[in-house]
């Protein structure tokens, strides 16, 4: 979104902005509505330019690695947090600038002429979420955002990421849910061929501009994970949750058992 409409409409939103404490990058701020009907992915911190959907994450990060501190800002100064492994699967954002001076944090973008698992930039490699070239058991968390909806074969990457993950590690993430009905496939991806079942549904992708939606995940994504071995929680937001600028928003937890 170009600079000078985002501030036209934080200027329209004005009644709907937020102070609040981020548990990103630690700042007590004011969160900057855009858009009132999609507040899970905006409410900005215009700080670390967190959105509500990202905060969220954080703060189960924050419950699984340590619940007494306040923001990720507070990470890289606890050596014992610095010893995590860390796999997100998002690049230049909010958690990257906080995390990125850990040793053992690494992040991933999917560029398909660029070989797998070659380093892109500083602890940035380029990872297909299908095929991860990472060892077997190497990360205490992984972290993905609004990713499986995009990925052709969900249930091999889920397999991936189960695989990549240390015994009693989590998988942090975000999908579009229904929480109420079965699992939408909006893409056969039976053959080798996309099949359209429905009129193509495109989201905002910051790198390719806009992707495919293959399905939006329902309830049986939990017995789906519960059989690939893996313990599923989601959190919904609550009233509490607003001082972090966190509104209407869920995020998942699956922890590998």
């Amino acid at each position: 979104m170009k600079v000078s409409k985002a501030a036209a409409l934080a200027v329209k939103n004005l009644g709907y902005h937020q102070l609040g404490k981020c548990n990103i990058c630690g700042s007590s701020t004011i969160f900057i509505c855009i858009d009132v009907n999609t507040v899970r992915n905006n409410m900005y911190c215009p700080v670390c330019k967190s959105s509500s959907r990202k905060r969220h994450v954080a703060k189960l990060l924050i419950d699984k690695i340590n619940p007494k501190i306040s923001s990720l800002a507070e990470v890289s100064s606890n050596q014992q947090l610095n010893n995590l492994r860390i796999y997100n699967a998002d690049v230049n954002d909010a958690f990257y600038k906080k995390l990125h001076n850990l040793k053992s944090y690494c992040c991933s973008s999917y560029i398909p002429d660029v070989q797998p698992g070659k380093e892109i930039q500083e602890k940035v490699f380029c990872q297909d979420i299908e095929n991860l070239t990472f060892a077997d058991e190497n990360f205490d968390i992984v972290i993905t955002e609004d990713v499986f909806e995009h990925i052709r074969n969900y249930k091999k990457a889920f397999q991936e990421v189960y695989r990549v993950l240390k015994k009693g590690g989590y998988h942090i993430f975000t999908v579009p849910c229904f929480f109420d009905k079965p699992t939408l496939v909006r893409v056969d991806t039976s053959g080798n061929e996309d099949i359209h079942l429905l009129p193509p549904e495109y989201h905002g992708d910051k790198i390719r501009g806009k992707i495919l939606a293959y399905r939006t995940f329902g309830i049986d994504i939990f017995e789906l994970l519960e059989k690939m071995g893996f313990q599923t929680t989601v959190d919904f937001s609550n009233y509490v949750d607003k001082r972090y600028g966190i509104f209407d928003s869920y995020a998942f937890c699956s922890k590998k058992l």
